[in-house]
């Protein structure tokens, strides 16, 4: 064997090692990020069934205060979504539920902020419906859902601070419907 052909077949097997190396972690990546926000499956304003309305159930992910626990958060819902989004003027890029949306969101209410910046992230992907208040969204929501959709308060922006203040208005205009 020459050293030419010695140093190609190294080669190749340092990149099937490498690629099964990666595989394997990129695997035990996904299942300790799944286990990690499974575990809080049932906490308080995360993935929280509030109400079931006419076979709709409404669910609070007002902690999700970010798009990447907003896309997890899809990825666990197998029904389709009519998704409410509560702009706070946060700096957040929604460009990355860009794919989420296509799939699974067939309306999105978006609540206030920059109408340029909602419809460039979703045009053309979803439903998309602007509203001025989240009272105006949840009414919204409950004209279009059907069975079995679900409709998730998920504002994928904002801070901690007002995560009890969104889920509780959330929480008191889905029960007056």
């Amino acid at each position: 064997m020459t050293i030419d052909k010695l140093a190609t077949q190294g080669r190749t097997i340092y990149s099937t090692l490498a690629g099964r190396q990666y595989s394997e972690v990129s695997r035990l990546r996904n299942e300790t990020l799944k286990s990690m926000f499974a575990s809080k499956e049932n906490a308080k304003h995360k993935r929280q069934v509030v109400a079931n309305i006419k076979g709709v159930n409404y669910i609070d992910d007002s902690k999700s205060i970010n798009p990447n626990a907003t896309w997890f958060t899809f990825e666990t819902i197998g029904n389709p979504i009519i998704w409410i989004l509560e702009i706070e003027d946060k700096n957040e890029n929604f460009v990355s539920l860009a794919n989420s949306v296509k799939e699974k969101v067939h309306t999105l209410i978006a609540v206030g902020g920059d109408d340029n910046k909602i419809s460039k992230a979703f045009n053309g992907l979803t439903n998309l419906i602007q509203v001025n208040n989240l009272s105006e969204a949840v009414k919204m929501a409950y004209y279009f859902a059907n069975e079995p959709d679900v409709v998730v308060y998920s504002p994928a922006n904002g801070s901690e601070e007002n995560i009890e203040n969104n889920a509780n208005r959330f929480l008191q205009l889905v029960n007056e419907l």
